[in-house]
């Protein structure tokens, strides 16, 4: 299955440039092959 965009998710991610933005699961998984966590979970 395809990682796609959902407009009714709001995305808590201050980088709105990154071409990530707003695709968690593309997200997640490039931050998690860095080994660090997305904007999103550092709470």
């Amino acid at each position: 299955m395809a990682c796609q965009s959902n407009p009714n998710i709001k995305c808590s991610c201050s980088s709105n440039s990154c071409g990530r933005h707003g695709k968690c699961c593309e997200c997640v998984a490039y931050h998690n092959s860095q080994g660090n966590l997305p904007v999103c979970m550092r709470k």
